[in-house]
Order: C-alpha cells, then structure tokens, then sequence
C-alpha cells in the first residue's frame, strides 16, 4: 500500500510541473528557458543521434528493480512431512492378507498424527522422527526398525491430511489468504487461479518472497508466450503479492488526447507507438519541437528526467520508434507559441470586435 501512495504522490507532482509552467499547460521549448529549470530538479535531455543509446531501454522497472530473478524449480519436487500432517502407515507380514489389508478406509479414516516435535508414536518402535523427511524416508526407517519383530515387514507410509505447510497468497487477489501445500506441485499459476485472478492485478509483476529473497515473476509471459520459468512451483512458506495493474500505466497530456495507457512490460511499447495509439498530435494547436516524456527514476528521486524530441525533423521519428516506454511515463505535448498567441489575442479582440459591430449598428441609425 505504502508504494502505490508513494507513486500517486509522483504523478500528481509531475501533472503539478506540466500545469505550473503557465496558465495553460506549456513546458519550454528552448534551451534558454529550460536552463531555468534547474533548480527545481528538473533535468531535460534533447534526444539525438548522439545520445539515444543511453536512453533507449529504461534501466529500471519500478520500486522492485531490487528484487532478484523468478525462484528457481526444484528437482525434483519432495513433499517433506511437517508438524501437524496426518500419517497413514500400513504395515503387512502375511502375503495373504496383503490384498485385505490394503483395501477399505473412508474419508473420515483417522491416521497418525506428527507432533508438533515432528514425531509420531508407532507400537513396537517407539518414537518415529518424520519431520522434515520424504514418506519414502520415513518408509525405509520403519520397515528397518520393525524387522526387529517382523520377518520382512511390508510397509506403506502416505499423507492422509496435509496440514503442515503453507504458502500466502496477498495482494490483488479474489481471496487472498494461506494455500496449503501438498505432495502434488503448484505452480504460481495454480496458486494463483485458486485465490482468483483479478483484472486489476498485474500478472506481468508478481512478486515470490522465498527465505528472505524477494524474486519478480512475470507471469503474463508465461500465460502469453509459454516461458515456464516465469511459473516456478510454489514452495512452503512462499508469500505471493499480485500488485495493482496502476504500477504499469503511462498517461498522455497536452495537445493530445488525454489517455491512461496499460504498458505490459514483457512487449516494450516506444514513443511512436503511443503517439500513433492515441491519435497523434494535434496539428494545428501543438508545437512538433515540444514532444516530451517526463520520467522518475531511482537515480532522480527528488526530480524529474525529461526528454525532449523534436518531430520537426524526420530523423526524431526514428528515435521516437527507439525510445521504449517505462511504468508511470508521462507524455506531453506542449502547445504552438501561435497558438497561444492567438488564445490570448482572440480573447481580448472577440468581445471588443461584437462592441464595435453593435456601435456601428446603432450610429447607422
């Protein structure tokens, strides 16, 4: 919750810039009045030729760039027997009766309980240590401690009721909350569509904490174009947050149309894309030399980037199409300095023109 308050507080500044550099919303053009900008952190980079290979993939993604990469799978999976697991044993030493004993049991069966030192009672043996272990495992360690009173015991060890361990499901979720962990392996995706997918989470952002490790997965990869390391098995103790899809949105102002845009951050989307996706710029009211994308990084905290393209020149559409899109861009269109001249102009000349025909009208009579 603290990073989505933290962000709103970043778009309301940066809409705060574009709308206090005059009464209309303007940024400056030229390097002049730009330089003048500087005290307020506000640092504008013209993007050339020269410089489009700084800027052409955003460095960052959003708060989490710190996070590691999805966790890896194990191999192979092991259900380990927890506290709190229901044990079935069976053990056979009669070859005729083993069909017999075998079959049966119901729903409501009651097994073997592990405490909550990871121990279970069993008769002739005594304390048996499952906690941790494989039932294979604990199988071997029971057949070898009954050959003490059976000839060539025969024992079946299985979980009746999984008790023991869990993962969390938090965040944009239809019913977040503790999934419980099996000797069957989940997947992200698994987990996921039990607790309910939203369309206000943002799969391609998933965030897997595992022992103290915080690992992004994106999902939406893995669900669009079959990458399955971006759907790791659900491990116990694994928290899974499903941030809100706010986190991955740009927005347009000024003389454009004034959209929120969804940015997917497994498909780049550049600038021309976004100019094109909302009808382009206004011909008449916006001034080509004044494209810009205001942006905050990690490495600008308490300011904005701003780069500046000019679309008077055909080699800036270019750099537009090479200049790729990050969370929380905002584009902006400043308007033509005869535009705003005219605004101005035809608010005063509009009124005094209707005075001058209604004193004509009256000395004509």
């Amino acid at each position: 919750m603290r990073n989505g308050i933290k962000r709103g507080a970043i778009l309301a500044g940066l809409v705060l810039v574009l709308a206090g550099c005059a009464g209309q919303m303007r940024f400056p053009v030229s390097q002049e009045a730009q330089d003048a900008l500087a005290d307020q952190n506000i640092n504008v980079v013209r993007i050339t030729t020269d410089n489009i290979g700084q800027y052409r993939t955003p460095n960052y993604r959003s708060n989490r760039a710190k996070a590691t990469n999805p966790p890896g799978n194990p191999s192979p999976y092991t259900y380990r027997v927890g506290p709190g697991d229901e044990l079935r044993v069976m053990v056979w030493s009669d070859p005729e009766r083993t069909q017999a004993a075998g079959t049966g049991g119901s729903d409501t069966e009651r097994g073997i309980i592990v405490n909550e030192q990871g121990q279970f009672f069993y008769p002739f043996v005594g304390a048996v240590r499952a906690s941790g272990r494989s039932t294979s495992q604990i199988r071997a360690d029971l057949t070898d401690q009954l050959r003490n009173f059976i000839s060539d015991p025969q024992v079946e060890v299985s979980v009746l009721r999984f008790n023991a361990h869990q993962a969390t499901v938090t965040g944009v979720v239809g019913a977040p909350g503790p999934v419980t962990i099996t000797n069957v392996p989940q997947r992200l995706l698994d987990v996921l569509n039990k607790a309910g997918m939203t369309a206000d989470g943002d799969l391609s952002n998933v965030l897997v904490r595992r022992k103290g490790a915080a690992h992004n997965v994106n999902l939406k990869a893995f669900i669009d174009h079959g990458d399955t390391r971006q759907n790791p098995i659900i491990l116990p103790g694994d928290v899974v947050n499903v941030p809100p899809m706010r986190d991955n949105k740009i927005f347009t102002f000024g003389e454009i149309a004034t959209q929120e845009i969804a940015l997917e951050t497994d498909v780049p989307v550049s600038l021309t894309e976004v100019l094109a996706g909302v009808g382009g710029i206004d011909r008449i009211r916006a001034d080509s030399r004044g494209i810009f994308v205001f942006r905050r990084t990690p490495m600008t905290p308490e300011g904005f980037d701003v780069f500046q393209f000019n679309l008077h020149s055909a080699t800036a559409l270019v750099l537009a199409t090479d200049f790729k899109m990050a969370p929380l861009d905002i584009v902006f269109v400043t308007n033509d300095p005869i535009t705003r001249w005219n605004d101005t102009v035809g608010a005063l000349v509009t009124p005094l023109t209707g005075l001058l025909q209604v004193r004509s009208i009256v000395d004509s009579n």
